[in-house]
């Protein structure tokens, strides 16, 4: 998830639409992403209220699934100051009754009599929102902002995919290794990566990695040490299901899915969650993993964790959506058996954000092609 700290600001403006504006909607952004693991499955989003003298009334994000969305607790700080203001608002205004009321209503009946929007809703039962409006007179701007799509993603991604929003995230040594020598710490990444991940975590719905990282490392693939919004599933790529059976994945700290080939002789771990999934040479097809994902633990944020096998998998079969990548200033010891750097320059990316985490460096892409 891109922090509020890191974004790059580009957008493509409404030919009515000022700097002012936007640097108000980025505002807006930065509120959005403070609902990350605790709004999904809807969307984040963010508002800024201005009142007719185009100053900051109110301000708020939708902050939880099936409560109050972003628009209408900005409202509830305007009050009677939002009457004759601009609403800034990072997505489409909900044009349906859902968990909650309409916002475009809430907007129309506060007195709001300008709307800048960030992006279009793709939600085809909430969309319109920004129609309704206009016709009740209100001048309305939707701007496509870069940013504010940005933040949408994942939710846009599962709507027109019925796929979850796939992140692969490791650490590496600048060289592009992933691996450590038997002689040393298993942590490329300094303790303030550490801590950023185990905070995305918490925020996400599931963490993928392969039974080569359960059988070397044995990890818990937990949230430890920061605020745990969501308990992810901890999933394994397991095609022969060789995952040791004291393995702390299998624990009960939180709940783990195997994902093995067909055919697989599956008794051994019949007291865990199973998927069999096609396979060809070995390897797994993970795009019904994903599917399953999605429809049945209502996932909209996976994290892949590795190891290098995995992410040429995920990679190979389209099915990466964003790079979170923490690079330490040494190099290896080691001959990398793959390189990250040349795996990831095989691919078409587009870099999000770029910025110090502790001594490493932290980068997050966004892998093209993907649906905006």
């Amino acid at each position: 998830m891109v922090s509020p700290e890191g974004f790059l600001f580009l957008y493509s403006a409404h030919p009515m639409t000022t700097e002012f504006d936007i640097s108000l909607l980025h505002q807006a952004a930065r509120l959005a992403v403070k609902g990350h693991g605790t709004v999904e499955p809807n969307p984040m989003v963010g508002c800024i209220i201005t009142n007719k003298d185009g100053e900051i009334v109110g301000e708020g994000f939708h902050e939880k699934f099936g409560e109050a969305h972003a628009e209408v607790n900005a409202l509830t700080m305007a009050g009677e100051s939002a009457c004759g203001g601009t609403a800034y608002v990072t997505l489409e205004p909900c044009n349906h009754q859902g968990k909650t009321p309409p916002c475009s209503k809430a907007l129309l009946d506060a007195g709001i009599k300008r709307v800048v929007i960030g992006a279009s809703d793709p939600h085809e039962d909430a969309s319109g929102g920004g129609d309704f409006l206009r016709e009740q007179g209100i001048e309305v701007e939707i701007i496509q902002d870069v940013v504010c799509n940005e933040i949408i993603a994942p939710f846009v991604y599962r709507i027109k995919t019925r796929l979850p929003w796939v992140t692969c995230k490791w650490a590496q040594t600048i060289d592009g290794n992933i691996e450590t020598p038997e002689s040393e710490s298993n942590w490329i990444s300094c303790k303030e990566s550490q801590q950023l991940v185990h905070e995305e975590r918490g925020c996400v719905d599931a963490i993928v990695v392969g039974v080569g990282t359960v059988v070397a490392d044995n990890p818990s693939l937990t949230v430890r040490g920061a605020p745990k919004y969501r308990t992810p599933v901890r999933v394994v790529i397991d095609p022969s299901l060789r995952t040791p059976l004291h393995s702390n994945v299998l624990n009960e700290d939180a709940p783990t899915l195997l994902a093995h080939a067909q055919g697989v002789d599956s008794s051994a771990f019949s007291s865990h969650n199973l998927i069999a999934l096609p396979s060809a040479g070995g390897v797994l097809e993970l795009a019904p993993l994903f599917q399953h994902l999605a429809s049945e633990y209502d996932a909209t944020n996976v994290l892949v964790e590795g190891g290098a096998t995995l992410f040429e998998h995920i990679f190979s079969q389209n099915l990466a959506n964003e790079l979170w990548i923490f690079t330490a200033a040494h190099r290896s010891i080691l001959l990398p058996r793959v390189n990250m750097n040349t795996l990831v320059d095989s691919l078409t990316t587009t870099l999000i954000e770029e910025q110090p985490s502790g001594v490493d460096n932290a980068m997050r892409l966004f892998v093209t092609p993907f649906i905006p």
